[in-house]
């Protein structure tokens, strides 16, 4: 009986997305662009600072900067797109945010490497404001909590795509530049191109016809900002929280307190796309069980676990396993909380809402981050785990206290006919 149900739910869930529309298909690659340049970034780029002579906390402070960027960012970014359209904001956010990693990857200055960071994650802001709504406006209610799973997991499987080419691209690249730090700026340029080249998909994309009469203000961002944004930016600042603690410095975990090497860990974070494709596969099922709200909380608290045992182990292979579940479970969760928050979000508020989700999110890694670098400097690595853990659960409990009335109310009057 289980079998014929999996059956039953892939049939349909090859259905729904052979229904997506062009627009969605080629935001997906550009995703996957996107994500391999990510991937190659979040293996490399802060051993290529390290191996400058900057020291930990500073590098902290570098990672600081684009996650801020990304915070003040968000509300303009996902203004100017309502003015621009999908199309034009999607160009910008591509094209500016390669052209800063090329930047970020040719200086040997903090100042200058801090900056382009700060400007690429500016415009970088756009990519899940203008993303959200984007899904939201190419799909119906039936397609949207799939397509959002679905934009996750091509995403995660590209960024271990790119990890995977960024322990081993190093070692290619010394074959005739012997230098190290050479060696990892080129494959930054790699990573650099990628996100370049996520302009062309875009450039194929067609904005939905927008009503003539609508009135595009600030109103809703920020003095007419309504309570269920409020709530889903407070669940979304623990996140940011949670992940900016532990994401930017997962290479350095295991490389530096578990004793293994670029390469190991590179294929570490490759091999989470198969643990990730079951769970984000499952997560769809979870919520038609459960719900979403449930699905969530009971996700995140999951995870939460799983990050407990990252702090605690001194095995590379017990930390590989907690490192999974962590990335999985994450992958899982976000689709669903974001279409419970574009679903239940009034249509003047959805892009309010996508943005403010935004802003709390890398506001909390902004913070975040000089708080681990801090702590590494001085060789602590299990402690910002333990912060990760005490922030996602608090996620997990604000999600079902905000949420799981609202939730329950809905489904009364779905019962109801209403």
């Amino acid at each position: 009986m289980t079998v014929v149900r999996l059956h039953h739910g892939a049939v349909r869930y090859v259905n729904e997305m052979r229904g997506l529309n062009r627009n969605c298909r080629l935001g997906f690659v550009a995703t996957m662009l996107s994500g391999m340049s990510q991937g190659i970034f979040g293996v490399v780029f802060n051993l290529y600072v390290l191996s400058l002579g900057i020291e930990a906390d500073v590098l902290g402070g570098i990672l600081s900067a684009g996650p801020l960027a990304q915070a003040l960012g968000s509300i303009p970014a996902g203004f100017l797109a309502e003015m621009t359209g999908f199309r034009k904001a999607f160009l910008v956010i591509y094209g500016v945010a390669g052209l800063a990693k090329l930047v970020q990857a040719s200086s040997t200055s903090v100042p200058v490497i801090a900056a382009a960071a700060f400007v690429g994650g500016l415009v970088f802001s756009g990519d899940f404001v203008v993303r959200l709504p984007f899904v939201a406006a190419n799909t119906n209610e039936s397609q949207r909590t799939r397509a959002y799973s679905v934009s996750s997991l091509l995403f995660g499987l590209s960024m271990s795509i790119g990890a995977l080419l960024a322990g081993y691209a190093p070692n290619l690249m010394r074959l005739f530049v012997p230098d190290l730090t050479i060696a990892y700026r080129y494959t930054l340029y790699l990573a650099a191109i990628l996100t370049l080249l996520a302009t062309l998909p875009s450039l194929r994309t067609l904005d939905p016809a927008r009503p003539t009469e609508r009135k595009i203000s600030l109103y809703p961002y920020l003095w007419g900002i309504d309570r269920f944004t409020l709530q889903q930016a407070a669940v979304s600042l623990f996140v940011g929280l949670s992940m900016g603690v532990i994401a930017p410095f997962h290479n350095l975990y295991f490389m530096y307190h578990l004793g293994t090497t670029r390469e190991v860990f590179s294929t570490v974070a490759a091999l989470t796309i198969l643990p990730t494709t079951v769970a984000t596969a499952f997560g769809p099922m979870i919520a038609r069980r459960v719900g979403n709200v449930r699905a969530v909380t009971l996700l995140r608290s999951l995870i939460a676990g799983s990050l407990v045992a990252m702090a605690w182990t001194p095995y590379p292979w017990l930390g590989a396993l907690a490192y999974w579940a962590q990335r999985s479970l994450s992958t899982a969760a976000q689709p669903l909380s974001f279409a419970f928050a574009m679903d239940r979000a009034n249509r003047r508020a959805k892009p309010a809402v996508s943005a403010w989700l935004n802003v709390t999110f890398w506001l909390g890694q902004a913070v975040a981050a000089p708080i681990t670098g801090s702590f590494i400097a001085k060789s602590n690595y299990t402690l910002p785990i333990y912060l990760s853990a005490v922030a996602i659960l608090a996620a997990a409990v604000s999600n079902h206290l905000f949420f799981r009335p609202l939730a329950a109310r809905l489904g009364r009057k779905v019962q109801r006919g209403d």
